[in-house]
């Protein structure tokens, strides 16, 4: 089967037939390169041979372009008498003349020889008919062109046949050779055959030849779209997902372009000749940039050329348009290139792009592909690149335009200038490489050298890697500079303090930063608009007001996403969820985190998903807080995080502790810079520690996390409740510990930092106050308040630990029935979030919903069926789940000695040993210390050193 191809088939039978009856003429297949022009001719010979015609061939070669009657030599090598061949090789040697009056014009023969050939040609066709088959006929040298143009002249009653093929497109520039191609076609009997790439249904069809098996449409699309419906590139192919064991049977799947497929194209782009290969270089160079219009001067030939060798290359499967079919294609293309030769073309596409006024960014992609920077002008064109990288967030193009600059020849200003540029960008991607320059830097800084909008754009990215020391250095500098600055610095001086104060209180506070200051009060001198940083420092200062949540909507609806106002849009996304807003901020980190995606900004998805992570807290979703910590860091490495990486670990951290994921958890226990612990970021996550170590009973180390915690917020002022409720789970342990007064103060203080107006912190805080009423009836009316509260927020997590406190409140004051639907209710929310700690704490609840007679497995007669009182099974029932006898006391608002005697009278009674004995003896439920040991994540035997 000749897929696509039978026409052309059946018209050069008939040709053959009308040249055995003496009407000779000329044949010419025209295609793409690879387009099937000489299997078509294969064909063709098989059936002349079988014929009994004799065949003269020959096959036009781009390395023998110049090579005069190389296409004769090959024709007549095929005389089937040696004499004659000897002949014919003389002929063409002895009658060679060159034009008159020219010494190096392309020689041609004799007008004898000329009829000597003819003549050979027709004494073979008495007894034969005479094909004479020219494959790639625009390779022909053109001697043999004038030849075959002679030749051409004489076939009309003649049993001789001439057939040759030829690409679509003339590819050469030599009138001479165009004009005697077009004459030779002009000739009488002459018929053109085209042999175009398969159609869809032709693809299909040489799959199902090549497989055996039927191949729908469908299936066959994605080969056709790789190969552009070249035979040739589509058998490499095949052939490439025979080797890796693949079928292009395989329903919509995606063919392997491997090795096979390589070699295919580029053998396509040798045989198109030298400007086929040159074009495929050019291209596969400036799709780095994406800017073509360079193309016909990088090439070296004119625009008209070059458009008809692109529309060549497509119609060969090579391109579609301007665009590589397949990135195989273009990597091969660049692979065959050598290192200095892709160096020289990236560096003339460099130099093009700037001669026609390109953004710089387009120029230095060519320079860093290059390598090498050789132009004066190359380091103004690198430092402005990395400068439009950062605002984009390619960070990686950013830092290797640095550091090429570094390689640029410069004066010691601009050397400075490339080292702080670095230092910005390195942080954000590798902070080790950024050493060198911040030694260099703070030296020229000591010794005057650094300007001062320089120096203050060092503070940041210094401050967010926790480099203290290095950024005091910077500020000693500015404070003997504090008088004299413009009012452009002193207002960047302004918003860098802002910033500080929205995440280095502790340095917003102090005593040594003056500078910053003195240069807080010139935002108001400037007309400064209002920014994130200063919404948010505002928020942790006096909590949320009326203006923050408006205040923040505006800003996110008018502030672009670029680098330099980043910092301004998370913070208002942060003001928003510390305002208890958290569906807006979802709805606005999507919105974010989307547009940063389809950017390809990466370390702008990183900060947008660990922000999308801090408000799935807030609205208790749990597992949206896990898996966006998670993606957050996998996003980023730790390093790159700076003293961020509290932050992200503390959600990741609370969320694992929730669900019960203790070994998640306890993976984010992992040591903090130091430098963590003076920004907010350490706070939150002493905060989130403090809690693991209370869900595992380290009583003592959580205490001191979160008294730790509290005291830095106060002494940073930023101790709201709407940021870090710390007090909450102090107050638990502090109840744990036996230490009911200090609880009591704390969390009395707590509701005074709260308003209704702040329904998550207000609920919280209720919540904590209830747990240390002694009164179950105030107990029960302050919880109520706070499910109310909590009810007007997102955050289900708290309000089913609300509402299971509620349900042991109701069970305390004897009212079975509502502790029951109360328990029901937090059961309900408890396996919505997969809670599982608090659902190990509700298993009894759930279990025995009612009061009920416990008997020993065996007893005498006369403790058979005997009752416990209604504070023995509340004892019995926390007893068993595995608490100590001090949190049964805080539980249940009495003294420990109490507890043990109620744990006295309930083993007599039900004649058992100890508390395994007691927990087995609950209707088998088996939930004893180990049970609530293992819920906890802690082992009863071996506790593990949580690192702290």
């Amino acid at each position: 089967m000749f897929v696509e191809r039978r026409s052309q088939i059946v018209s050069l039978d008939r040709i053959y037939q009308q040249c055995s009856e003496g009407k000779g003429g000329i044949s010419q297949i025209v295609g793409p390169v690879a387009g099937g022009k000489t299997e078509l001719l294969k064909v063709f010979i098989e059936r002349l041979n079988s014929e009994g015609a004799t065949v003269l061939e020959a096959v036009g070669s781009p390395r023998e372009y110049d090579q005069p009657f190389g296409i004769l030599r090959q024709l007549f090598a095929g005389l089937p008498d040696p004499i004659d061949q000897r002949r014919i090789q003389r002929l063409l040697t002895d009658s060679v003349t060159r034009p008159v009056g020219s010494d190096d014009g392309a020689p041609f023969l004799h007008n004898h020889a000329n009829q000597e050939l003819w003549a050979t040609v027709q004494r073979l066709s008495d007894s034969a008919p005479v094909a004479v088959i020219v494959d790639d006929l625009q390779h022909a040298d053109l001697a043999s062109l004038q030849s075959l143009l002679y030749f051409g002249g004489r076939l009309r009653a003649a049993r001789v046949l001439i057939v040759v093929t030829q690409m679509d497109v003339p590819l050469s520039a030599d009138q001479q050779r165009a004009v005697l191609v077009t004459e030779l076609l002009r000739q009488p009997r002459f018929r053109l055959l085209r042999a175009d790439p398969l159609t869809p249904d032709g693809v299909r069809e040489l799959l199902t030849e090549h497989l055996g098996v039927a191949v729908d449409q469908e299936r066959a699309r994605p080969w056709h779209r790789i190969t552009g419906g070249s035979p040739f590139l589509l058998k490499a192919l095949i052939e490439d997902n025979k080797i890796t064991g693949r079928s292009p049977a395989e329903p919509l799947d995606e063919p392997i372009a491997g090795e096979e497929f390589a070699k295919a194209a580029l053998a396509c782009l040798h045989r198109g000749g030298r400007i086929f290969l040159r074009t495929a270089e050019c291209l596969a160079a400036l799709v780095e940039s994406g800017c073509y219009s360079v193309l016909p001067q990088l090439v070296g030939e004119d625009e008209d050329t070059v458009t008809g060798v692109i529309a060549a290359m497509s119609a060969a499967g090579i391109l579609d348009g301007r665009r590589f079919r397949h990135p195989a294609t273009r990597t091969a293309v660049l692979s065959a290139l050598s290192g200095p030769a892709r160096a020289e073309l990236h560096n003339r596409a460099a130099g093009l792009l700037r001669d026609n006024g390109e953004r710089a960014c387009r120029v230095g992609i060519h320079l860093v592909a290059a390598g090498c920077a050789r132009p004066p002008w190359a380091l103004d064109v690198l430092m402005t690149s990395a400068q439009e990288a950062l605002r984009r967030d390619d960070l990686g193009f950013a830092a290797q335009c640095l550091r090429l600059a570094e390689t640029v020849s410069a004066g010691l200003e601009q050397r400075i200038a490339v080292a702080i540029l670095r230092i910005h960008t390195e942080f954000r991607v590798q902070p080790d490489n950024a050493q060198a320059q911040v030694a260099a830097v703070l030296d020229a800084v000591r010794g005057g050298r650094v300007p001062v909008d320089q120096m203050i754009g060092l503070l940041r990215p210094l401050l967010w890697q926790g480099r203290l020391s290095e950024a005091a250095v910077i500020l000693e500098r500015l404070e003997h500079t504090a008088d004299s600055l413009d009012d452009r610095a002193a207002a960047d001086l302004s918003s860098v303090y802002t910033w500080i104060r929205s995440t280095h209180p502790a340095l917003a506070g102090s005593g040594w930063p003056t500078v910053l200051c003195h240069s807080a009060q010139v935002a108001v001198v400037a007309n400064r608009p209002v920014r994130g940083p200063a919404l948010l420092a505002d928020v942790l200062e006096s909590g949320p007001t009326e203006h923050t949540v408006p205040t923040a909507e505006w800003l996110l609806r008018t502030t672009p996403l670029d680098g330099p106002r980043l910092n301004s849009i998370v913070a208002a996304l942060l003001a928003l969820a510390h305002a208890d807003r958290a569906a807006a901020a979802e709805q606005w980190c999507n919105a974010l985190l989307d547009e940063s995606i389809t950017r390809g900004a990466r370390t702008w998805q990183a900060l947008f998903t660990a922000l999308r992570a801090e408000v799935a807290i807030r609205q208790g979703d749990m597992h949206g807080a896990r898996r966006d910590g998670l993606a957050a860091l996998r996003l980023l490495p730790r390093e790159a995080w700076g003293v961020a990486i509290g932050s992200v670990m503390s959600k990741v951290l609370i969320a694992a502790t929730a669900l019960g994921d203790w070994q998640t958890a306890d993976e984010c226990l992992t040591e903090m810079p130091d430098a963590v612990f003076d920004t907010r970021y350490g706070v939150q996550y002493l905060y989130a520690r403090g809690r693991r170590l209370l869900a595992a009973d380290r009583l003592p180390a959580a205490l001191d996390d979160l008294l730790t915690c509290g005291r830095l917020m106060d002494e940073w002022g930023i101790d709201q409740p709407t940021f870090v409720p710390w007090r909450a789970d102090a107050v638990r342990v502090l109840l744990r510990l036996g230490r009911e007064g200090q609880a009591g103060e704390l969390a009395a203080e707590q509701l005074s930092r709260t308003t209704d107006q702040q329904p998550r912190a207000r609920g919280i805080a209720l919540r904590t106050l209830a747990a240390t009423e002694t009164d179950p009836r105030i107990r029960k009316e302050t919880l109520l308040r706070a499910v109310d509260a909590l009810e007007n927020c997102a955050d289900r997590v708290e309000l089913a630990y609300a509402v299971a406190d509620l349900s042991d409140t109701h069970m305390r004051l004897g009212d079975p029935r509502r502790a029951r639907q109360s328990a029901q209710r937090a059961v309900r929310l408890a396996e919505a979030g997969s809670l599982a700690p608090l659902l190990g704490r509700l298993d009894f609840g759930r279990r025995l919903p009612e009061p009920v007679a416990i008997t020993p497995a065996t007893s005498p007669a006369d403790t058979d069926n005997e009752m416990l009182s209604a504070a023995e099974r509340r004892v019995v029932l926390l007893a068993a789940s595995g608490h100590t006898n001090r949190e049964i006391a805080a539980e249940l608002y009495i003294t420990v000695s109490t507890v043990e005697q109620h744990l006295t009278h309930v083993y007599r009674k039900l004649r058992v040993k100890g508390r395994g004995e007691l927990a087995a003896h609950l209707n088998g439920s088996g939930v004893g210390n180990r049970g609530a040991a293992a819920r906890s994540g802690v082992d009863t035997d071996r506790q593990p050193l949580l690192s702290r």
